[in-house]
């Protein structure tokens, strides 16, 4: 996770777009797209919070404003964080890195679990 130049924006991880990540229209899968978000706003979450385990427990809607083509790389960022007694809100974007375009958006939420699965407290505040 990096810090960006903007207030409350971190640079999460980034992607390739290969050929084995192409649909029918030959343009990035949407469901490849949703894991790629999924993975990127759990390592987010994770290392924002200090916490060990975080679940997924939602994400909003998924709008995907532009295709994604072979060998666009997408960079995950995530914003505008909140945590609350046991979970972390925030929203994350993808965004092209040749252009600067976003080309999905959305928001999440992720749970913090003890071992056992059961939601437990956020112990460490980030600074």
């Amino acid at each position: 996770m990096t810090y960006t130049d903007t207030p409350g924006r971190y640079k999460v991880s980034s992607k390739v777009c290969m050929v084995q990540n192409l649909g029918m229209n030959k343009t990035l899968f949407g469901g490849n797209m949703m894991a790629w978000v999924d993975e990127a706003a759990a390592i987010f979450a994770r290392e924002y919070t200090g916490e060990r385990y975080m679940v997924t427990l939602k994400f909003g809607e998924f709008e995907f404003h532009h295709p994604v083509r072979e060998g666009d790389i997408i960079h995950f960022f995530c914003l505008n964080p909140h945590i609350g007694r046991t979970s972390c809100a925030f929203e994350i974007e993808a965004v092209r890195s040749s252009d600067g375009t976003v080309v999905v958006k959305t928001s999440a939420v992720f749970v913090s679990v003890d071992e056992n699965g059961k939601p437990k407290k956020i112990d460490k505040r980030p600074n």
